[in-house]
């Protein structure tokens, strides 16, 4: 099996206006709830990023908090847990705040089969590339981060919610992404007529409900993706774009389909691997493509938890004492649909 950095499957983080998303990781969590352990390998040159003699201490235990906020806040929802690594970088590149993915490994023939490296060894426990990596994740330390937790930045401090944001790029490397297809629709592996796709792309339709990629052969419908992967959604439900139909989103969506990102021109970052702001109801989620300085949401939504649950994550019964959580992360959401900006992530 061929392993594969794909650059192409990156979820970057590009800033217009005030706006901004990171990327990061998980540590372990109580054992009285699931949890993921994520270990980072640092991969700065010396004297640089997180390896920085002034700032790089303070960089880390960030990161390491962020980690551990956020697998606490994972295993409300789902029964997973597993340890996975990953390499952290800085990434100093103008107007790019953070970026995070999997690695992914050539399952040599076509299927709903990509060899994901982070979601198969939670799911499965399997460990496709052996003692490397599975995923990388960078944080571009120019721009004005909040990061102590018990500070979160408000909307007019100009900084960016480590958190967060945080929280969003993670949710990616776990597979909430469309699988490397190319601004053309070719696969990373085999060919449009027979390729290897990720699970998340197993239910991506087009207003018509036809399936981008035929569950029996595999193939691309390539007049479809032509017509849809820089659609508009502006005319609504049924408009031109692309669409997740999951059957658990969608029950969480009252039945609706959800509004996949579709932009033109396509951002090779973001486009099919968020949920649509232009969506009614989408505001404040983790997953949308746009985000303000300021507080973001640091919980999942019923919609996200759906989606998560169509690529196979299992879910968890919360315990009596986290619905006063789940209640008052619902109750911050709120908060910031109402304060929300626009601005751009990938």
């Amino acid at each position: 099996m061929e392993y594969l950095e794909k650059g192409d499957i990156k979820h970057r983080v590009r800033v217009l206006l005030n706006s901004g998303l990171l990327a990061s990781s998980l540590l372990a969590v109580t054992a009285a709830q699931a949890g993921i352990t994520f270990q980072f390998n640092y991969t700065d040159p010396a004297g640089t990023g997180f390896l920085d003699p002034v700032y790089g201490a303070s960089r880390q235990a960030a990161l390491n908090t962020a980690a551990t906020a956020f697998s606490n806040m994972f295993g409300t929802h789902f029964n997973t847990s597993g340890t996975v690594i990953l390499d952290a970088s800085a990434d100093s590149k103008p107007g790019v705040l953070a970026g995070s993915y999997s690695y992914v490994m050539d399952p040599g023939g076509p299927g709903f089969n990509l060899g994901e490296v982070v979601r198969t060894k939670l799911q499965t426990g399997i460990d496709l590339n052996g003692s490397n990596s599975d995923g990388s994740v960078s944080v571009n330390f120019d721009q004005p981060w909040a990061l102590d937790i018990n500070s979160p930045p408000s909307w007019y401090s100009g900084q960016y919610d480590f958190y967060g944001t945080l929280y969003h790029e993670f949710t990616h490397t776990l597979g909430f992404s469309r699988g490397g297809i190319t601004a053309s629709g070719d696969p990373l592996f085999g060919t449009k007529d027979a390729g290897s796709w990720n699970t998340f792309d197993s239910f991506i339709v087009d207003k018509h409900g036809t399936r981008i990629i035929d569950p029996n052969t595999f193939a691309l419908n390539q007049e479809s993706w032509d017509s849809s992967s820089t659609g508009d959604y502006s005319a609504g439900y049924g408009g031109d774009g692309l669409f997740f139909d999951g059957p658990n989103a969608v029950a969480a969506n009252g039945g609706h389909w959800l509004t996949l990102y579709t932009p033109s021109p396509w951002e090779n970052g973001s486009s099919i691997s968020h949920l649509d702001p232009d969506m009614p109801g989408i505001e404040g989620m983790l997953m949308t493509p746009a985000a303000d300085t300021g507080l973001q949401a640091h919980d999942y939504s019923s919609v996200e938890v759906g989606i998560l649950q169509d690529i196979g994550y299992v879910s968890a019964v919360p315990e009596p004492e986290t619905y006063s959580m789940m209640l008052a992360g619902l109750a911050v959401c709120t908060w910031i649909a109402r304060r929300r900006r626009a601005g751009s992530l990938e």
